[in-house]
């Protein structure tokens, strides 16, 4: 069966014989000796088929759980007080702030930000390092006490970096996949990095999108994974994806496919229909971050591919997760709380001024998980973790 109908489909499919067999021995229940024989053993027959199908569908559930299941399940981030300085100024630089991946982490530090009476000003960083470079200078002659970039590569703002080191004011980060839990990724040459990077386990995220392919295709996907060697975030990620497929003794993982940020508009969503029409048996497709989904979904549609493929990406955007409700074309996003990022990222900046040791892990145990039609949240809401740590993370700033 065509695995791209997906796991819960095939399942009733399946079911489907079983429960007419039986109900066909039910309706011939004493019509003879012959008929109840063959009825009878029919029936065994399907029961012993059940019963060796049984624990298989239970694999394909219990790693879709596994998925779709929140990490951590409860708080696991900073456990140890700070007493926070008053009047903090910060800047939050967004790599691009028509991306809600970008936007929503300094939408949430400015909700902590409330908790601390600290003052939290965002700049829009434009999509180019001339443009966040430039935010970063705005952002000192604006007073800032504090920088936090977000999703911006250290290695293209060094102009920035130089002049906050020059002005004696810090630089953090946040979801560029550089810091612990993630192996440390130094700049390169002598170029400036950045005080800390919080952001979720980049490569278990990864193995979780790879379980939930596996889950989806009952061990059966035939997929290509895209990359964009300009992220440490994507390359993290996709060693958990692959070393997850790798398991999948009866997947097919095609060769990896490479692009670049200013090829999403135009380049990559052509190139991706390009590669699905020449391999007409590849079903699944990982692209590894949601605005370049969001430019890829609409092109396999237009080409009238989107019911045999299926597509996740990653990050948890809203024009993504609507294309998830909807199984168009998309149908999991691997997602991570960005709101826990803000208030973590306001954590460690606390600790960071008052010359406190920074939390270990840097990303402080950042939720994540995958979601699908069984746990997206409703149209207009972003996906956060179930327990308090907002709460928790009040209770730590005294």
């Amino acid at each position: 069966m065509n695995s791209t109908r997906g796991r819960r489909l095939r399942h009733s499919v399946l079911a489907l014989p079983v429960a007419a067999v039986l109900a066909a021995g039910s309706a011939c229940a004493g019509t003879g000796s012959s008929a109840q024989h063959t009825s009878g053993a029919g029936a065994a027959t399907d029961a012993r088929n059940a019963a060796a199908a049984g624990p298989r569908a239970d694999q394909w559930d219990d790693l879709h759980r596994a998925a779709t299941t929140e990490s951590p399940a409860k708080y696991q981030g900073p456990n140890q007080p700070v007493t926070a300085p008053k009047n903090v100024k910060v800047a939050a630089i967004t790599c691009l702030s028509i991306l809600s991946g970008c936007v929503s982490p300094a939408t949430g530090a400015q909700e902590a930000a409330k908790k601390l009476g600290w003052q939290v000003r965002v700049f829009d960083g434009g999509g180019t390092p001339d443009k966040q470079n430039a935010q970063m200078l705005n952002a000192l002659s604006w007073g800032a006490d504090i920088i936090l970039n977000i999703a911006i590569d250290p290695n293209a703002v060094q102009d920035g970096l130089r002049a906050a080191k020059r002005a004696g004011v810090p630089v953090g980060a946040g979801s560029n996949g550089l810091d612990s839990p993630n192996p440390p990724v130094k700049p390169t040459g002598n170029n400036l990095g950045y005080a800390f990077d919080v952001g979720p386990d980049y490569a278990a995220l990864g193995k979780k999108a790879a379980q939930w392919v596996e889950a989806d295709s009952e061990g059966k996907a035939n997929i290509v994974v895209y990359s964009d060697k300009e992220f440490p975030s994507v390359l993290a990620l996709q060693k958990g994806l692959l070393d997850e497929l790798k398991k999948c003794k009866d997947c097919t993982v095609q060769p990896l496919r490479y692009f670049t940020g200013n090829q999403v508009a135009q380049v990559l969503p052509q190139s991706v229909v390009s590669y699905l029409r020449s391999n007409p048996d590849v079903d699944y497709v990982f692209i590894p971050y949601d605005p370049a989904a969001a430019a890829v979904v609409p092109a396999i549609a237009q080409a009238g591919l989107g019911d045999r493929v299926r597509l996740i990406s990653v990050l948890g955007s809203q024009e993504n997760l609507n294309f998830v409700r909807e199984s168009r074309v998309q149908v999991a996003d691997a997602a991570y709380d960005n709101r826990y990022m803000g208030y973590a990222m306001l954590d460690q900046t606390a600790r960071l001024l008052t010359k406190k040791p920074l939390a270990q892990p840097h990303g402080e145990n950042l939720p994540f998980v995958v979601l699908d039609k069984d746990n997206v949240p409703e149209s207009g809401a972003d996906w956060h973790a179930s327990f308090d740590y907002p709460g928790t993370f009040d209770g730590l700033w005294k």
